[in-house]
């Protein structure tokens, strides 16, 4: 067994990283990619966060594991609803469960969708938190009045602001980019310091944090970082001062990673993830409106019209009201998941419907998302020709151009893995997001579970350090399907409003 220390990285791709290495800006990424392994790492179908993150942490795919966008969506008989998707929906266990129940002692930060959280061996803080609702969300509780006592922990800025964001991402002013930046550079060392902070007082076999500052730059700020893009356009004072701050961003996550593999010692192992990868995109597709004209959606007489080059506006009603419900048989209500949900027509209807829409791909759920609960998920998933996300507001036009040119999530991440028993100076072949767990399974010396989707990704490990048996463990649920715990009730109304926003502002929801 070795103790194995997981560094997320929400949105990293190689195509920034590399460039990033090359230039002498993340000394400690390059040091790791030349001591270990590296590869791409295929996401989940939708490169989306919850989805892949929750795959990460259960070796399960979301036919699987339940989780399917940052909501759960329900079709009434008037118009369907949405809740927010919280832990009390994931059906199989994390990889904190599996090895708390063998002693081992799991640290946890900044992960999606483990609010409520559940009574692991060890500690977490879930990600998308608000801060009001931060110190119901910790475990043990009693872990907010720890870390409040710390000079260095920041309590308030380990969630996002949410004003901030609401204020930000999709329509960022030019003059908000850098106070935008250097939040998330603050942001970033506020986890690290939690993350020092438990690594240095508290027993543990896996640390694990996700740092997402990454996604945020990277949707707002893609024109900066992007070496080819900033060339073409990067000359007025301004731009190279963001720029400066995009890289300055990089140079101290590379630092906070440093800590963390310099705290953990040379005998853990130590892997990076990321959720999905992230590329450009300069076009919006504004599928409800080219669902309408297709005489598949009516909208309400007072639906607004999206400005051009937006994806949403501020103060946007949330997509489930804009809709004529009498009239509409086919809607889209999250551009996150690219879903589209038929309220009528069954498999004919679908296959009808996929076969006039023109993008890279469309698949039905049972292709996107086989398994026990692939009927939670959408009809139908699109792919985007730039693997961006849908519009789901009314436009005149059904594709735009976008106003600048913005960062839209991609399938492929990035995989790294360093440490005893790991192949040096290697590049295999793509992994899948779901070899993650498997690989982190044996780090810790446990068998893997014959029940994941994943494998075991032998070719990371030296020859000595990649065999062992698979061992069937049970199937089990965290909860039962329709079971909402109280923690998760009592974020209910003022929470999830507030964490809606958030993902309103990422453009997650419109």
């Amino acid at each position: 067994m070795s103790r194995t220390l997981l560094l997320g990285l929400d949105g990293a791709t190689f195509t920034v990283l590399d460039a990033l290495m090359e230039q002498g800006l993340m000394p400690t990424l390059r040091r790791l990619c030349e001591a270990g392994v590296r590869a791409g790492l295929q996401s989940t179908v939708t490169p989306l966060t919850p989805l892949a993150w929750t795959s990460l942490l259960t070796g399960r795919s979301p036919g699987h594991h339940g989780i399917f966008d940052f909501v759960r969506v329900e079709q009434l008989a008037y118009h369907p609803h949405f809740r927010l998707a919280t832990s009390s929906d994931i059906r199989c266990p994390t990889i904190y469960s599996l090895i708390g129940e063998r002693g081992l002692r799991s640290l946890s930060l900044n992960f999606p969708v483990m609010f409520p959280p559940q009574p692991i061996n060890g500690f977490m803080i879930p990600g998308f938190v608000p801060h009001r609702h931060l110190k119901r969300a910790m475990h043990p509780r009693s872990l907010y009045d720890r870390l409040s006592a710390i000079p260095e922990v920041s309590l308030k800025e380990l969630p996002v602001d949410f004003e901030d964001e609401r204020r930000s991402v999709q329509v960022l002013a030019p003059e908000r980019h850098e106070e935008w930046i250097r939040f998330h550079i603050r942001r970033e060392r506020q986890w690290s310091n939690v993350l020092h902070h438990l690594m240095t007082t508290e027993p543990w076999d896996l640390a694990s944090v996700v740092f997402d500052g990454v996604d945020k730059l990277q949707h707002a700020c893609w024109r900066f970082i992007d070496d080819g893009l900033f060339a073409t356009f990067g000359a007025s004072p301004w731009a190279r001062s963001v720029r400066e701050l995009c890289l300055d961003y990089f140079r101290q996550l590379d630092e906070l990673i440093a800590r963390a593999v310099e705290l953990a010692g040379p005998e853990t192992r130590v892997f990076l993830a990321s959720d999905h990868g992230f590329g450009p995109s300069d076009e919006i597709f504004y599928v409800n409106t080219w669902l309408a004209q297709q005489g598949h959606l009516a909208w309400k007489d007072d639906a607004p019209v999206a400005p051009e080059g937006y994806i949403n506006t501020e103060g946007m009603k949330a997509a489930a009201f804009l809709f004529d419900w009498s009239r509409t048989r086919a809607y889209t209500l999250t551009p996150g998941s690219n879903g589209i949900y038929l309220r009528t027509g069954g498999a004919a209807g679908r296959a009808q419907l996929a076969r006039q829409i023109v993008v890279r791909r469309v698949m039905t759920r049972e292709e996107a998302f086989p398994g026990p609960h692939s009927h939670l998920a959408a009809d139908l998933t699109l792919v985007l020709r730039d693997f961006g996300f849908v519009s789901v507001t009314r436009s005149e036009a059904i594709v735009r151009t976008r106003r600048d040119v913005a960062g839209v999530h991609n399938p492929r991440g990035i995989f790294i893995a360093a440490g005893p028993g790991i192949r040096r100076g290697e590049t295999v072949n793509d992994l899948s997001i779901l070899d993650v767990t498997p690989a982190l399974m044996h780090s810790l010396g446990e068998p893997v579970p014959q029940e994941f989707d994943g494998r075991l990704p032998v070719e990371i490990f030296e020859p000595a350090h990649a065999v062992r048996p698979a061992a069937a463990v049970p199937a089990r649920r965290i909860h039962a399907p329709d079971e909402v715990p109280a923690e998760a009730a009592a974020m209910a109304a003022e929470g999830e409003a507030t964490v809606m926003q958030r993902l309103r502002a990422l453009g997650y929801l419109e």
